[in-house]
């Protein structure tokens, strides 16, 4: 079922409890589908770091095997870079671990129980369709002339109605008080699993700036002392340097 507040239709004959149903049923879909967003998402973010881990190995590569390092100069700097390169992909194969410890494996536990609600949403659903199909009954079965036959009929048929009635009440009670807890309850069970990924992270960042420093004060670089600025300045400088020889020219 589906209910949509903004569509202008005839007088509607769902009852109070039908509407507020179908909004619980609304509010527990959208649960799900962030839910399970959230799981792909964390999964997602632990590739990424993977594959940054892998970039700054195939960088690393690249210096060791390119002319620009074959200097005396470079190899000790690529060689300190790489014992950085290690530490940090270290630190992020910790962040992943942790990130699917403590929130893509709650999330995936917290789905586990969609499901059987998924399940109880269409028992529910399936109980009003039986409720409403015995009441049809009976009232066509009330419209016929009141002969033993029909009315025995009409007897046992009141009778089922008033099964499925019950039946249909009970499970939308149910339905109505334990939808909302459910879905209240997610605070209390996300709240540790979003403690842990800033924990994680603060921890994460922390101590890759530490790896950074000191792999910056073993190169016997002053922290601060080059500006990006700076940098594009240099480069400038020198390509127009290379671009002045000779061999370079434009023919």
């Amino acid at each position: 079922m589906s209910w949509n507040p903004f569509k202008k239709a005839k007088q509607s004959t769902k009852q109070t409890g039908d509407r507020e149903f179908e909004r619980e049923v609304a509010r527990f879909n959208q649960l799900e589908g962030a839910t399970k967003k959230i799981y792909k998402d964390t999964k997602n973010y632990g590739e990424a770091l993977s594959a940054l881990s892998k970039a700054e190995v195939r960088i690393y590569q690249d210096l060791a095997a390119s002319p620009v390092s074959q200097d005396d100069l470079f190899r000790e700097p690529l060689q300190e870079y790489a014992v950085c390169a290690e530490r940090l992909d270290e630190l992020r194969q910790e962040l992943v671990i942790r990130n699917q410890k403590t929130v893509a494996e709650p999330m995936k536990k917290f789905s586990g129980v969609f499901p059987s609600v998924n399940a109880a949403i269409k028992r529910r659903d399936q109980a009003l369709q039986d409720y409403q199909k015995y009441q049809a009954k009976v009232l066509k079965l009330q419209e016929r002339e009141k002969t033993p036959q029909n009315q025995a009929k009409l007897e046992a048929t009141n009778q089922a109605l008033a099964a499925a009635k019950l039946d249909y009440e009970k499970q939308n009670a149910a339905m109505l008080e334990e939808l909302p807890q459910l879905i209240e309850g997610r605070i209390d069970y996300f709240e540790p699993s979003f403690e842990a990924m800033i924990r994680s992270g603060d921890a994460y960042y922390s101590r890759a700036s530490e790896a950074l420093s000191d792999l910056t004060n073993k190169l016997g670089w002053k922290k601060g002392e080059l500006s990006d600025e700076d940098c594009q300045q240099q480069l400038q400088q020198k390509l127009a340097e290379i671009r002045s020889l000779s061999i370079v020219e434009d023919g």
